[in-house]
């Protein structure tokens, strides 16, 4: 069947859990663990950068799902963090959940500037939202969208499979619900709309399902790794505090070898004299 955006997103947030916004196919268990490894690596990421110093005084979370970025970055200070979800009923428990401290989250699909606000904001944050807008026109409005949300001398931060060795690119399948897409696709687009491109970095080499290697040699032992951490979590779902432990330990010494096989961390900055081009969220309706 066709991949269809809100029908999928909508079953996966009936679980209420990270499952539904992570490895849908592995346990809330290991889940757990590769969120806390990606947080960890983030963290680092957004220190690397100064980006929390000063602290943004206003976030928004692209593709809110269960809240777990934006109790990130309330729980390191942030007074205001906004967001946006495709699913309703994500969204109201999100808002449940969470007072709002400024806009609150809001039902949006990021192809369709109309739920998206006029606010802007010091910091954006896209976590793994991007690769599931499958559909190359649908993609590009989508980066022009989120590219409005963010301020002069403000920042965008992406979590995407996003490919260094374009080799690696598979051709679009409507089945899919994801696509892993070459640097070019993400950079283009949200230079057009007036970001820079400040940085991209391997964001876990152990921690998430392989896309690339250097060569095929390594791209074969990071799908044996990763096959070997889905059928452990599979089997054993409530036993695998061990093994979510190993990726935790594991994966920054992995990365420390410039091994970047899976997502990455991508840095892109509005300049503080450059607003949105007033033709952005027109553009974005072609």
């Amino acid at each position: 069947m066709p991949y269809e955006p809100s029908e999928y997103w909508a079953e996966l947030h009936r679980r209420d859990d990270l499952s539904a916004v992570g490895q849908s196919a592995l346990p809330p268990g290991i889940n757990g663990w590769l969120y806390r490894t990606l947080a960890r690596n983030y963290g680092r990421f957004i220190r690397r950068h100064w980006l929390d110093r000063p602290l943004p005084g206003s976030v928004f979370d692209v593709g809110a799902g269960t809240g777990f970025w934006i109790d990130w970055w309330r729980g390191r200070g942030v007074g205001r963090v906004d967001g946006c979800d495709l699913v309703a009923e994500a969204v109201a428990r999100l808002n449940e959940r969470f007072d709002p401290s400024g806009g609150g989250v809001r039902v949006a699909d990021i192809t369709d500037p109309a739920g998206l606000g006029d606010a802007r904001y010091e910091l954006v944050s896209c976590q793994n939202v991007l690769l599931h807008v499958t559909d190359d026109d649908l993609f590009r409005r989508a980066l022009a969208n989120v590219a409005s949300l963010v301020a002069p001398g403000g920042a965008l931060v992406l979590t995407e499979p996003i490919l260094l060795h374009s080799e690696y690119e598979r051709p679009y399948d409507p089945e899919k619900h994801s696509r892993a897409r070459p640097l070019a696709a993400y950079r283009d687009p949200l230079e057009a709309a007036g970001l820079r491109l400040d940085a991209v970095e391997g964001a876990t080499a152990l921690g998430n399902n392989p896309i690339e290697a250097g060569s095929p040699a390594a791209f074969r032992r990071f799908v044996r790794w990763w096959r070997f951490v889905a059928k452990r979590s599979k089997e054993r779902p409530d036993g695998v505090r061990w093994l979510g432990r190993l990726v935790y330990h594991l994966d920054p010494g992995a990365l420390r070898t410039g091994a970047a096989p899976s997502s990455k961390f991508a840095l892109f900055r509005r300049p503080i004299d450059e607003g949105p081009p007033e033709s952005d969220r027109d553009q974005s309706n072609v």
